[in-house]
């Protein structure tokens, strides 16, 4: 029996919900995070270890992150293939936003399993160390996860790298906060005009913030001068140097 076709409202919902939380509210912590980089090093590092330092990591990423996602993703891309957008024959506003919705959601897909296996997985394939690991240099090992990608030992040049990941956060951004939108709309927060009109501008007003966030700390990581940083240089977090190869949170 097709699941689907069985439980369709309940997997709707499901679907609709995890992409606002826990994903969306992982996602604004993890702009939140990362952004600590434009204050300087040792504020990116101190956040990270605090992060790292949660009591039952694994239990929290697991189940407020990865399972989330995977359901999220794989049932996203059921509901695409099965969309049938007519924005080149009815170009209006929503009808974009429609397909957009879907475009933006294979970008972001395949942005946060690169970003995943590049930054969280590294060691698990090759690309990097465990980036989870007394003593590292979070904010080194980003930098040069950005600036001096060599995955399996080829060079990646930096500007392609910087322009992924600004591809990568666009799509994620707008698909979530156009999600808040629809969100809304199908749980019935918003019914009429105006309200749905209110949550439009006040999720394009959120998603602009975000934006900053990102390029924040995108900004924060081009712009650093290689080394070590001062929390790891004066002891604070003493353990293994950064990897060469370099992966990020």
């Amino acid at each position: 029996m097709d699941l689907d076709k069985k439980y369709h409202f309940l997997l709707r919902k499901l679907h609709s919900l995890t992409g606002i939380v826990p994903i969306g509210v992982f996602l604004i912590e993890h702009l939140l995070t990362n952004s600590m980089a434009f204050q300087g090093p040792e504020e990116f590092n101190r956040d990270v270890r605090f992060l790292h330092g949660l009591p039952y990591l694994f239990f929290l990423e697991l189940f407020g992150i990865f399972l989330p996602i995977a359901f999220h993703a794989a049932y996203g891309v059921k509901i695409a293939l099965t969309a049938e957008p007519n924005a080149s024959v009815y170009p209006y506003l929503a009808n974009w936003r429609y397909t957009l919705q879907r475009v933006t959601g294979y970008v972001a897909l395949v942005f946060i399993v690169i970003h995943l296996f590049k930054f969280r997985f590294a060691h698990v394939i090759g690309w990097g160390p465990p980036f989870i690991h007394e003593g590292n240099d979070y904010f080194e090992i980003t930098r040069k996860g950005l600036m001096e990608w060599r995955p399996f030992g080829l060079v990646v040049p930096a500007g392609w790298t910087l322009a992924f990941y600004v591809l990568g956060l666009s799509a994620s951004v707008f698909h979530f906060c156009n999600g808040i939108w629809s969100f809304c709309v199908s749980w019935g927060i918003t019914i009429g005009e105006r309200a749905q009109r209110r949550v439009g501008l006040a999720a394009t007003a959120l998603g602009l913030f975000l934006m900053v966030w990102g390029m924040l700390s995108l900004t924060a990581f081009a712009t650093a001068k290689p080394g070590v940083s001062r929390a790891v240089a004066h002891g604070v977090a003493p353990g293994q140097a950064p990897s060469s190869t370099g992966t990020g949170p």
